[in-house]
C-alpha cells in the first residue's frame, strides 16, 4: 500500500529489516519496543525513589491511579485473592501499551514517514504479546482447576451441550481479536499522521496537532481495553463452577 504526494512515498507496511540466521527482524519495531519498555522502567524507578505516604507527586499519583484502576477491575472480575498476580500484570500491560501507542505523537517525520512508529502498529509485536497472555491465562486456569483436562471439562460444561466444541473457536477468536483490535487502531492512526505530514509545514501544524490529540485518546482507550479484555479472559479461564453461579 502506498500513497504518493509531492514526490513522497508512504508504505506503512515497510520496516527496517535485519536478516540473521534465516530470520527477519523488524529493527524499528524492536527499537521502539525497547524505548517504550525503558520509559515504563524509568517511570517505575522514579516513583520508587520518590514514593511518599504524604502528598504524592504527579508521577506517583498517576501510578497509584492506574494501580487502583487495575485492582478494582481484577476485584470486580475474579477477586484479588484469587488472582493477586493479575493486578501487576494488568497494570504493566496498560502502562507498556500506552507508552507504545503514544510514541506516535512524537513530531519525528522524514519525507512524510514517521521515524519512530509505535511498535503496536506492527502485527508481529501484538500477536507475540497476545500469544504470551493466551498461554498464561490457560496455565493459570489449569493450575486453579487442578490440571488442563479439568479446565477443559469445566469450560465445555459452560456451553450448551451440542455446541460445546465451539469453545475451541471461541478461544481462537480471543487469541486473534485481542491483538488485531489494538493493531488496527494504532496502525490506522499512523497512516493518518503520515498523510498529514505530507502537507507543508505551515499547514501541517493545525490538523497535525488536532489529530495527534485524538490519536492520544485512541491510544489511551486501546490500552485500557487491552487490559480489560485480558482480565476478562483470565477470569473465564480461572473461574470455578460454583463461582459461575
Amino acid at each position: 500500500m502506498s500513497v504518493l504526494a509531492e514526490g513522497a512515498t508512504i508504505n506503512p507496511t515497510e520496516h527496517t529489516e535485519v536478516h540473521l540466521a534465516g530470520l527477519v527482524f523488524n529493527l524499528d519495531t524492536i527499537i521502539a519496543t525497547v524505548i517504550a519498555s525503558l520509559i515504563v522502567i524509568i517511570l517505575g524507578l522514579i516513583v520508587r525513589a520518590k514514593i511518599t505516604s504524604g502528598v504524592p507527586n504527579r508521577t506517583q499519583l498517576a501510578f497509584e491511579t492506574i494501580a487502583k484502576l487495575a485492582r478494582d477491575q481484577v476485584e470486580d472480575s475474579i477477586g484479588v485473592k484469587v488472582a493477586p498476580f493479575l493486578v501487576p500484570v494488568a497494570m504493566s500491560l496498560f502502562i507498556f501499551i500506552l507508552a507504545c501507542n503514544w510514541l506516535s505523537v512524537l513530531p519525528l517525520h522524514w519525507n512524510g514517514h514517521p521515524i519512530l512508529e509505535p511498535p503496536t502498529a506492527d502485527v508481529n509485536l501484538v500477536f507475540a504479546l497476545s500469544l504470551l497472555l493466551f498461554i498464561w491465562w490457560h496455565a493459570a486456569g489449569a493450575r486453579r482447576h487442578g490440571g488442563f483436562g479439568k479446565q477443559v471439562v469445566h469450560t465445555v460444561k459452560g456451553h450448551f451441550a451440542p455446541f460445546a466444541p465451539l469453545w475451541i473457536i471461541e478461544e481462537i477468536v480471543h487469541l486473534v481479536s485481542l491483538p488485531l483490535r489494538l493493531f488496527g487502531n494504532i496502525f490506522a492512526g499512523g497512516i493518518m499522521v503520515s498523510l498529514l505530514a505530507l502537507l507543508p509545514a505551515y499547514v501541517f501544524w493545525l490538523p497535525g496537532a488536532g489529530w495527534k490529540l485524538f490519536d492520544m485518546g485512541i491510544g489511551l482507550l486501546q490500552a485500557y481495553l487491552f487490559m480489560l479484555l485480558t482480565i476478562a479472559y483470565f477470569k473465564a479461564a480461572m473461574e470455578l463452577e460454583e463461582e459461575r453461579h
